[in-house]
């Protein structure tokens, strides 16, 4: 985490929905479970290292009992991208928002 410059926690949002270009998935890693997520007993400060690895700036989680999601999207869009959500039932979503230096 000390190469973010600002993280920004948003509950019941989320940016992105289903298998998309947004979601970055990493082959070979322990954590990995499924198409598209991680392990849901993940520690955060391990998915913030695969985020900073990834380049992702988004780190996603369903509740308690999901899986964990990295996703990489432009941060000048992402108001959009979560009005283009509220279609479905975000309310358990927790969202951490990262802007890593360059």
């Amino acid at each position: 985490m000390e190469h973010a410059i600002t993280i920004r926690r948003l509950n019941g949002v989320d940016v992105s929905f289903g298998k998309d270009n947004q979601l970055i998935n990493i082959e070979n890693f322990p954590e990995r479970q499924g198409a598209s997520g991680y392990n849901k007993n993940t520690t955060l400060t391990r998915m913030f290292e695969l985020a900073y690895q990834t380049k992702a700036n988004i780190i996603a989680k369903g509740g308690p009992n999901a899986k964990w999601y990295l996703k990489k999207i432009n941060l000048d869009t992402i108001q959009e991208n979560i009005r283009k959500q509220a279609w479905r039932d975000t309310s358990r979503i927790k969202l951490w928002i990262i802007h890593w230096e360059n």
